[in-house]
C-alpha cells in the first residue's frame, strides 16, 4: 500500500468516532476495559442500521443507543454488574453533557425565577427532543408553578426490546434525568415511568425545589 494510499484510510472517519466524547468520560474502577471492543462493536452496529443513511436526529438516538447498548456489553464482558455499569454509563453521559448543562444552569440561576426559566427555556427543546414521531410526547401543563409532559411511545424501548436488551431502558431514562439531576436545588422530578417494565407511556412532572 502506498503512502498516500496509507494516509487516505487513516483519515477515513469511523462511526465510532461519533461515540469518542463519550467514551473520554467513562471510568471503570477495577478492571482495565479495552474500549475498542466498544468501538468495534459499535461499528458493526452502526453499519447493521444503516446509520449513515438515517435522519439527523435518528442518528443522535441511534449514537446513543448504541453507546449505552455496546458499554453495557463490554461492561458486562468484564464481570461488571448491570447497577454498576449502568451508574458508570451515566456518569459518563453526565459528563458529556455537563458543558450545555451547566451553561443552562448558570443562565436560569440569573433569573428571577430559576424554575420558571428551565420551563421556559427548555420545554421547546424537549419538544424538538422528544419528537411526536418517536416519542408522541403530549405537554400537559408548562407555567411557572408545573411542568407537566407524558410519552405515549419511547425510540428507546422500541430501540432495547428489539435488541433483546429491556433491561437497558432504564440506562436511557437515566440520560433523560440528566436536567433534574442538575436542578435539584430548584426543581424536582417526578417521572412515571412505565416503558422500562414494558409498559407503554412514560411522565413527567417537574415542580420548584423539592417537593415534601
Amino acid at each position: 500500500m502506498s503512502e498516500k494510499s496509507e494516509q487516505t484510510e487513516t483519515q477515513t472517519p469511523k462511526a465510532s468516532d461519533r461515540i469518542e466524547p463519550m467514551l473520554a468520560h467513562l471510568k471503570v474502577d477495577g478492571p482495565q476495559v479495552d474500549f475498542d471492543r466498544i468501538r468495534n462493536h459499535f461499528n458493526q452496529l452502526w453499519e447493521f442500521e444503516d446509520g449513515d443513511t438515517l435522519s439527523e436526529e435518528e442518528q443522535y438516538f441511534t449514537t446513543l443507543g448504541l453507546f449505552i447498548y455496546t458499554c453495557h456489553n463490554a461492561l458486562d464482558d468484564y464481570n461488571i454488574n448491570l447497577i454498576k455499569s449502568r451508574k458508570i454509563i451515566t456518569e459518563a453521559l453526565t459528563a458529556w453533557k455537563a458543558p450545555e448543562t451547566d451553561a443552562q444552569v448558570a443562565e436560569e440561576k440569573a433569573t428571577d425565577n430559576p424554575f420558571k426559566a428551565f420551563v421556559d427555556n427548555n420545554a421547546p427543546r424537549m419538544e424538538d427532543y422528544f419528537s411526536w414521531r418517536h416519542f408522541q410526547m403530549e405537554t400537559k401543563k408548562a407555567s411557572e408553578t408545573e411542568w407537566q409532559f407524558k410519552m405515549k411511545a419511547c425510540w428507546f424501548h422500541s430501540f432495547f426490546i428489539r435488541f433483546g436488551r429491556s433491561d437497558y431502558i432504564e440506562t436511557a431514562c437515566n440520560f433523560d434525568r440528566i436536567p433534574a439531576e442538575a436542578r435539584t436545588d430548584y426543581a424536582t422530578l417526578k417521572l412515571n415511568n412505565t416503558f422500562s417494565k414494558l409498559g407503554t407511556f412514560c411522565q413527567f412532572r417537574y415542580t420548584p425545589g423539592q417537593d415534601d
